[in-house]
């Protein structure tokens, strides 16, 4: 497995599309109700695409070869009092790639990625319930607590989210 920073999307748009609809239908609650349509998931693609170039949003890609395995996104705050923190978004592994590592792994280089931009405070949020929570407990991350009622889910009830932050240390950089 190699994870690298990317860019551009445009060389694996077909494999990021496929791994978001396939990710969402196994239950993954990254902002999208399932089945996703392949052509509302190639727009969100296009969307990071063109975020990623204005570089309001870094993003890294785990590969298996060439295969796409996985991706998560962080968000810079472009405040000028929030210069040292970013958000956590969309941390994703393909189905056929779980439970080797890739999440971690992504993580790890997410944070060496954060502290390399002069990130030290990381936040983000994950269903309550959903086995992210044990990743990012496990990885250090503090939980801040629980909104109630966050999500609007498929079926018209709402889900709870989670909120954990991380404080990076320079010196591990």
């Amino acid at each position: 497995m190699k994870i690298e920073q990317i860019a551009n999307l445009t060389d694996h748009l077909p494999a990021f599309v496929d791994m978001l609809v396939r990710t969402v239908a196994n239950g993954a609650s990254i902002g999208f109700h399932a089945p996703l349509d392949e052509a509302e998931a190639e727009a969100y693609w296009h969307d990071v695409n063109a975020a990623l170039k204005t570089g309001q949003l870094w993003m890294l890609v785990a590969l298996a070869g060439n295969k796409v395995i996985g991706a998560v996104q962080l968000e810079p705050c472009m405040k000028a009092n929030g210069l040292h923190r970013a958000e956590v978004q969309k941390l994703m592994v393909h189905p056929d790639a779980r439970g080797i590592g890739v999440g971690r792994n992504l993580m790890i280089a997410l944070e060496a990625l954060a502290l390399e931009k002069g990130r030290t405070l990381l936040m983000l949020d994950t269903a309550t319930g959903d086995i992210a929570e044990g990743l990012y407990a496990r990885m250090g991350y503090s939980r801040v607590g629980t909104v109630p009622q966050y999500t609007v889910e498929a079926d018209g009830t709402f889900g709870n989210t989670t909120i954990f932050y991380k404080h990076l240390d320079p010196e591990d950089g």
